[in-house]
């Protein structure tokens, strides 16, 4: 996922899409995990230009109903738990 996080942060969608396929190989039973390597795939789609593949991983998602769980990151900063 860093890897992919990564690609979306420069824009990459020739890197985005090798990454994405190698997860889906190697990690063919994790369905959450794919299912925001998906999202994070048509954001940098999105952010590229290409709006076209963009809508379409998002409307296959649509369409299988899965959805990405929303997730809640905390740290502790001077002693407090900041969320």
């Amino acid at each position: 996922m860093a890897l992919l996080s990564g690609a979306r942060n420069e824009k990459n969608s020739k890197v985005a899409e090798v990454v994405y396929h190698r997860m889906q190989t190697l990690f063919p039973k994790r369905t959450q995990q794919s299912v925001s390597a998906t999202v994070l795939l048509a954001n940098v789609y999105a952010s590229s230009g290409n709006t076209e593949k963009s809508f379409d991983l998002r409307a296959e998602l649509n369409r299988t109903g899965l959805r990405k769980e929303v997730g809640l990151t905390s740290t502790f900063v001077d002693g407090q738990l900041v969320v």
